[in-house]
């Protein structure tokens, strides 16, 4: 057979193969989300933005998620998942055609003397050389290696949505951190100086019992009251500690780093007008984890229909052309450039998996199950979707309706407070109401401080419900250029890792 021939015939048969070759159709994921659940916006809504905590209007805040976003150890290790899967894809998808491959080589073959001697003209050490070039074709009769190509592109995908929950998440945990030191730092600034007022408390307690004008019990009661706030004060200076280590390790540094962007005393960022939560059904499907769970279940089930593959023989186109030259008589190494001396092979071979059914009924048991382990795992998503944003949207009500109660009664206890001093000037009331009165004063305070963290806290978990953050068009890319400058020195691939920047992440590969 000419390799013209040959070629023609094996290409007329994949063709015919191709043409049977189907894969199953992706099974559908069920609809969970419940598309009459909705909420209407407040008046004072506001559209959703991806980058959300830009609302906050605090830039120390956005400097330091633009470093977690650069530093972060999970979120580089999240990005370099990314990198494996598209590597990954790249490689079943490149298996699926046709492999061509080249050899050749140099052989030396020494002949025993009495060998040699008994043919004519033949020298004892005779030398082989040769090229061959060489391909095959594993046919996808029954869209084994297609499925198996889906199942990698599902992965890659997946991995995306993993780094976009990650992003989402550490965006969170970060402004969440950074919200509560603020918080405590405002807290710790009005616990000093209530401690002041304990102590101005005890000294007048102590002057009042010298002068016979109360008991031992009146000074006993303002050193209690004063040790109490001492140690209130002491458990917020290390509240202040801790929350500035948080920050370090989400924002993937040291604190000694950290600590000059937080060295100043700022105010608990305000709370803006709550983000419209629009349609959540529509949300929640474009949440990152719930994409995620649902990608990883479609990619587990062409795994499956990749395995059923295995149950039907396996075809492969094969051929090859090769040279070759030798030193056997009037033979020489040269000859391997002579195209008439070339030989050419070509055939179709297939294999049937006749004794092996159990195993690959094994395999596809195992695979089965690992879909409905993915499947279970995109419901329990969804549903905790749901109850994220339904608990979201609660608590965001509830601690700005709190906050408003305790504004009203911060009022009053600072009117309180001034009728105090009012009946003490005018001889009606001492100083020790006074001091009473500023200390519920304080207190009140102090839970409106908290509530307010809460309230800022609250408008954190609901954008982080709603998934937004992974959008966000000015974020660094995912690897950072450290990362990625040591991926490139190993691989040499430096140009694939360059696709990765702030929205390849979110592309689509094509399939």
């Amino acid at each position: 057979m000419t390799l013209r021939a040959g070629a023609a015939t094996l290409g007329v048969i994949a063709g015919c193969l191709s043409a049977c070759a189907s894969a199953p159709p992706m099974e559908p994921l069920p609809a969970l989300v419940d598309d009459a659940w909705t909420r209407e916006a407040g008046p004072d809504a506001v559209a959703q933005r991806a980058d959300w905590w830009r609302e906050l209007n605090d830039p120390v805040l956005d400097a330091l998620i633009v470093r977690a976003v650069q530093s972060s150890p999970s979120l580089q290790s999240a990005a370099a998942r990314i990198a494996q899967a598209q590597g990954q894809m790249r490689s079943s998808g490149a298996s699926r055609g046709p492999q061509l491959g080249a050899g050749g080589g140099i052989n030396v073959l020494r002949l025993p003397p009495a060998v040699a001697e008994r043919v004519d003209n033949i020298d004892p050490t005779i030398v082989f050389d040769s090229l061959q070039l060489q391909s095959s074709w594993e046919l996808d009769f029954w869209g084994g290696a297609q499925n198996a190509a889906r199942a990698d592109a599902f992965a890659y995908l997946s991995a995306q949505q993993a780094y976009n929950a990650a992003l989402v998440s550490l965006i969170g945990q970060l402004a969440s951190a950074y919200i509560d030191f603020r918080t405590n730092q405002a807290r710790l600034v009005l616990a000093k100086a209530d401690a002041e007022g304990r102590a101005d408390s005890l000294r007048l307690a102590d002057a009042r019992y010298r002068h016979g004008a109360t008991d031992a019990s009146d000074p006993a009661q303002a050193r209690l009251a004063a040790a109490q706030q001492e140690a209130a004060v002491a458990a917020l200076v290390l509240a202040v500690e801790q929350g500035r280590h948080a920050i370090a390790l989400l924002a993937g540094t040291t604190d000694a780093e950290i600590a000059p962007l937080l060295a100043d005393t700022a105010p608990i960022p305000i709370v803006p007008a709550p983000p419209d939560a629009g349609v959540p059904n529509d949300l929640l499907r474009a949440r990152p984890d719930v994409l995620q769970a649902e990608l990883a279940a479609r990619s587990q089930y062409a795994r499956l229909s990749s395995a059923r593959a295995n149950l039907y023989p396996s075809f492969t186109l094969s051929g090859s052309v090769g040279l070759s030259g030798n030193t056997i008589g009037n033979g020489s190494l040269l000859d391997i450039f002579d195209w008439s001396g070339r030989t050419v092979s070509s055939g179709l071979s297939f294999v049937l998996p006749l004794f092996q059914r159990d195993r690959i009924v094994g395999q596809i048991e195992a695979q089965d199950a690992g879909f409905e382990q993915a499947l279970q795992t995109y419901v329990q998503a969804v549903l905790a979707a749901q109850r994220d944003v339904g608990d979201a949207l609660a608590q965001y009500d509830a601690t700005r309706a709190t906050v408003a109660a305790l504004t009203v009664a911060t009022q009053e206890s600072a009117r309180l407070l001034r009728l105090a001093r009012d009946r003490y000037e005018d001889g009606a009331g001492t100083r020790q109401d006074i001091l009473n009165a500023g200390f519920n004063d304080t207190a009140t305070r102090d839970a409106l401080l908290q509530m307010q963290g809460n309230a800022a806290i609250a408008y954190v978990t609901l954008n982080r419900s709603l998934g937004l953050g992974a959008q966000a068009q000015d974020l660094p890319p995912p690897l950072s250029p450290e990362t990625s400058d040591r991926m490139r020195a190993r691989t040499n691939w430096g140009d694939r890792l360059d696709k990765l920047d702030g929205t390849a992440n979110r592309e689509e590969p094509e399939q």
